[in-house]
């Protein structure tokens, strides 16, 4: 794929997480590794107005290139992914309501509540509050990167993913948020959530050849 359709496709998605409702206002923060430059969206910028001209290019020191807006404030945080992760190829960081519920008040999600949650979330890693924007914060990351994580909580902020490809960042990223609202909503009907068993859940990745 070349590089105007793999911007073009991010920009779409950019948007969509807006109109999902997926973050807020100006919040969140998108990007897409093509080669050794990074594509990130701006600081302070409604994703429903996104479009591929306004993509800010990062070199892999988080150095600006191109652009003629501010690159988010997070950029840290995608850059030592990227660093981390040769795999990794696209980010995507937000504040989807229920999952920032589950943020706000440190619990830990039931990721085994449904098949899909299992196969596209599997382990979360669970961050400390550190001021966004920061490399404190971008270093938070680290740990969970080297374990093969790619859903993490981020106590009193959001939720970041990511994958190898655009489609599988913005999937887990809608995924986590589903799963935070079912498990929530067994909540209020007083009933913790009923697991898949982990051994069933063994079975069912070996069955997709992710074990």
């Amino acid at each position: 794929m070349q590089k105007q359709e793999i911007l073009t496709k991010l920009a779409k998605y950019v948007r969509l997480t807006w109109d999902r409702s997926l973050t807020e206002s100006t919040g969140g923060n998108m990007s897409v590794r093509i080669g050794d430059k990074v594509y990130i969206t701006p600081t302070f910028f409604v994703k429903h107005f996104f479009t591929i001209n306004d993509f800010v290019i990062l070199n892999l020191n988080g150095e600006k290139i191109e652009g003629k807006l501010d690159p988010s404030s997070e950029y840290r945080m995608h850059i030592r992914i990227y660093n981390e992760r040769d795999d990794v190829k696209s980010i995507f960081h937000a504040h989807p309501k229920w999952a920032t519920i589950y943020s706000i008040t440190h619990k830990k999600i039931p990721t085994r509540v449904l098949p899909e949650t299992i196969f596209m979330l599997g382990e979360i890693e669970y961050i400390p509050y550190c001021m966004p924007g920061t490399d404190e914060f971008a270093d938070a990351f680290t740990e969970g990167l080297k374990k093969g994580r790619n859903a993490f909580m981020l106590f009193n902020h959001g939720i970041t993913t990511c994958g190898e490809s655009i489609e599988w960042a913005f999937s887990r990223l809608e995924t986590f948020e589903t799963c935070c609202y079912v498990s929530a909503m067994a909540g209020m009907f007083n009933q913790e959530p009923n697991q898949i068993s982990e051994k069933e859940a063994n079975k069912f990745l070996k069955k997709l050849g992710m074990k």
